[in-house]
């Protein structure tokens, strides 16, 4: 059964090459074009901070305000001050645009991610932004009700950072499997997971945005998967996973479970294996348990979207450095972007809600049907095979020329 879906997923993953052959991928920017001018801007200031210590009421200060137009905003806010009680929630986020980041999360500290002259909030590895939130979201292909949002966020990953810009590949004709967040929330019942993935070739290539969008993700058969560590210490690591494919987990994190579901949910739509003690083993998908499912919509999250400089890692490919733009105020426009909503019952991961009331579980994405052209939490492995095939592919995307082999820490879903 695995290698039967595996070779739609193939199919899926065709219709990329044909885009890639026609257009072409290589050295430089479409049309013999320099690519855009994007770095160098100083980043926005530090997210909001996170929970105060063992304190009493929060007493962090409001974001700054831009001040004398966009491009210069305030200083983040300070975060809780600490007392006998309850901590208390940290300051807000800085002003768009500048401001200096905040420090770690907690106590009297700032946002989260930054340091003087700051990335964006929230990006890099491998520290989470959040741990979810306890609600129920409807599986829809929408955010209804502006369910999906800061609470539910676990991680960034920055924009621009797939395999078809990397080191001097210029790939924009190509679907963009590039991860920008992860989501998480959780009711008695289930655990949804929310994916978003982001398309910034408006930005950086416009003339070959007609070609990236024309095969939409959400209608492809391409296949992604979700990774689980519920048992820290066990679980897969190496010898092939669920489907046989070389994903592999080398670090401190190892899925006790697995989620493969085709990015157009067609056929069974997911497939969920189990760790054994020995394997990956497949054990139910979404024909067989119908509240194993999910849908996609073209929406985007948030207010800001942290990303990289595509040519930052043109002499020493996959070294993006920070993300200091954000591709929200550069022109980019959201209806180019989709988002992946997933529902899995708790009973089929072996936990309760309880479980994620009182503590944590891993969570680790990753997608395409040979080798993965990005993760989140972002992994070199899927940045570590720079140029192009004879079909003017990434090599990233063949598993003959690239295996993936994990070690970032898994985001986590949960209590702290």
């Amino acid at each position: 059964m695995a290698r039967a879906h595996s070779s739609m997923a193939i199919f899926g993953f065709g219709l990329i090459v044909c885009s890639a052959w026609i257009a072409g991928c290589g050295d430089g920017d479409s049309g013999g074009q320099p690519g855009p001018s994007l770095g160098g801007a100083s980043g926005v200031g530090g997210a909001a901070g996170g929970e105060g210590g063992t304190g009493g009421v929060a007493t962090g200060g409001t974001g700054g305000e831009n001040a004398g137009g966009a491009t210069s905003g305030g200083s983040g806010g300070g975060g809780a001050t600490g007392g006998t009680g309850d901590g208390g929630a940290g300051g807000a986020a800085g002003g768009s645009d500048g401001g200096s980041g905040g420090g770690a999360t907690g106590g009297s500290g700032g946002g989260a991610t930054g340091g003087a002259g700051g990335g964006l909030p929230g990006t890099g590895n491998p520290e989470s932004v959040g741990y979810g939130v306890r609600k129920t979201i409807v599986i829809d292909g929408a955010n209804t009700n502006g369910e999906w949002g800061n609470d539910t966020l676990l991680i960034r990953d920055p924009a621009a950072d797939d395999a078809r810009f990397l080191g001097t590949n210029w790939c924009a004709h190509e679907a963009p499997w590039d991860y920008a967040q992860l989501h998480a929330a959780w009711d008695d019942t289930y655990l949804y997971i929310g994916i978003q993935y982001v398309n910034v070739t408006d930005v950086l290539d416009p003339v070959n945005l007609g070609s990236s969008e024309g095969s939409q993700l959400q209608g492809m058969d391409l296949i992604q998967y979700v990774a689980f560590e519920i048992t820290a210490g066990s679980g897969y690591s190496t010898g092939g996973d669920m489907w046989g494919k070389d994903q592999e987990f080398i670090g401190d994190d190892h899925p006790d479970y697995q989620l493969y579901f085709h990015s157009n949910f067609s056929q069974q739509g997911t497939y969920l294996g189990s760790w054994n003690g020995t394997k990956l083993e497949q054990v139910t998908d979404g024909s067989l348990d119908a509240d194993l499912k999910g849908k996609a919509g073209e929406f985007f999250v948030g207010t800001t979207l942290p990303g990289v400089d595509p040519h930052a890692d043109d002499t020493t490919p996959g070294n993006y450095g920070p993300s200091t733009i954000d591709y929200l105020q550069t022109g980019h426009s959201t209806s180019y972007d989709t988002f992946f909503e997933l529902q899995i019952p708790l009973a089929r991961l072996g936990i309760t809600a309880q479980t994620l009331d009182s503590s944590s579980i891993g969570v680790f994405a990753a997608n395409g049907d040979g080798s993965a052209v990005d993760s989140i939490p972002n992994d070199p492995a899927t940045s570590d095979t720079p140029g192009v095939s004879a079909s003017n592919s990434p090599l990233e995307w063949s598993s003959v020329d690239d295996n993936d082999r994990y070690t970032r820490p898994f985001a986590r879903i949960g209590h702290p």
